[in-house]
């Protein structure tokens, strides 16, 4: 994949998507995936008292519902990815292109002050 050479200079809040969604861990896989749907979002964070522990994918639903036949009422806690990898809004694009590729993620949190702010996807990068 090319990188853009104008986004080379740029941080991660300047191509950050703002819409971020996030769930109680004991949120069902139902609700994510309704929650999914309704606000079009690849992605919800997953909380546990107020702090960020995972996140689950619509390829994380996809294959952990199917390989594993878990009902519709199971914990989401049960199908994040954790722990949560994210990055700090202020960070540079090239860091989170790196993360990315070495954990070999589509989708990365982005925060500020631990607090979750955006998100940035492997689509982002695309020239």
């Amino acid at each position: 994949m090319q990188l853009d050479p104008h986004l080379k200079t740029k941080k991660i809040k300047d191509l950050m998507s703002h819409a971020t969604l996030s769930l109680e861990s004991t949120a069902t896989a139902s609700d994510a995936a309704k929650i999914m749907e309704t606000c079009n979002v690849k992605a919800v964070v997953v909380v546990e008292n107020n702090k960020l522990i995972g996140i689950v994918t619509d390829r994380d639903y996809t294959i952990k519902i199917g390989s594993h036949a878990y009902p519709i009422d199971t914990p989401i806690s049960r199908l994040m990815s954790c722990p949560l990898i994210s990055i700090d809004q202020d960070c540079e694009i090239i860091i989170a292109l790196n993360l990315m590729k070495k954990n070999k993620i589509n989708k990365l949190p982005v925060t500020s002050n631990e607090k979750i702010v955006g998100m940035i996807s492997m689509d982002d990068f695309r020239v």
